[in-house]
């Protein structure tokens, strides 16, 4: 909504345009079930205690040191023509960007462990003052996770809708899949070229790969909004119309 009335300038401040009252009747959503950041602490503290519901006579530093190893293992020396390469059916695959959202996670997961493990050892600190002085870290590792949830989920819309829906559907969620995962990478470039998993022109070409795919998607637009099925009665706002009065 936010970006609804900046990108209408002067008339989304209008009243009879709809957008600051539905934008401040979607503000409740921020603070569902509580406030989103306590609800990322919660997010990565079960992925931390995965681990120790699988490994229930582990205390909580075990169970962080067997996280670190357990991880450890699954993050393997990055492969040099990987991290440079920039076609552009490289980038679009589900391969490349399946593993790109699961090194992050993997990596952020990694390092907070590692973290926590320091401040029990090394500082002699209690569990919980080490779990809010690494809540940072936890957070952009509740957010890594997610993504990579929301990406499973949307590669098994796809198929779904390529099986009861034919190709013509299923080719245009593909390109909003693609899209949707390169953002979120591009996003979030910085992390990556931090952690040596992309180089510098591969940034430059997920950047340019995004500008292509919402050239591509543009046509689909329309109908892609339509999907979501919006009552006519909820867009009845002069600016979605000619009948706005005009300016003397």
């Amino acid at each position: 909504m936010q970006e609804a009335r900046e990108a209408c300038g002067g008339e989304g401040y209008r009243a009879d345009n709809r957008i600051a009252a539905l934008k401040a009747d979607t503000d409740v959503f921020t603070t569902f079930e509580g406030d989103n950041t306590v609800l990322m602490l919660q997010v990565a503290k079960g992925l931390l205690s995965d681990f120790r519901r699988e490994y229930r006579d582990m205390n909580l530093l075990g169970m962080v040191r067997f996280m670190v190893d357990e991880v450890s293992t699954r993050i393997s020396e990055l492969n040099p023509v990987i991290t440079r390469k920039t076609d552009s059916e490289h980038l679009r695959s589900q391969d490349f960007q399946r593993a790109a959202f699961e090194y992050r996670a993997d990596q952020m997961l990694l390092s907070v462990g590692q973290r926590l493990q320091r401040r029990i050892e090394e500082r002699d600190m209690e569990p919980f003052d080490a779990f809010v002085d690494v809540q940072d870290h936890l957070v952009q590792l509740a957010f890594a996770e997610a993504e990579r949830v929301i990406f499973d989920r949307f590669t098994d819309a796809v198929r779904v809708a390529q099986d009861e829906n034919g190709e013509e559907l299923a080719g245009t969620l593909t390109t909003l899949h693609q899209l949707f995962a390169l953002s979120r990478i591009e996003d979030d470039i910085g992390w990556f070229l931090e952690a040596g998993y992309v180089e510098s022109t591969k940034s430059k070409a997920i950047r340019a790969e995004v500008n292509e795919l919402c050239d591509e998607l543009r046509p689909a637009a329309e109908g892609l909004v339509n999907a979501f099925a919006i009552p006519d009665a909820c867009l009845g706002a002069p600016i979605a119309t000619d009948d706005r009065p005009s300016r003397k």
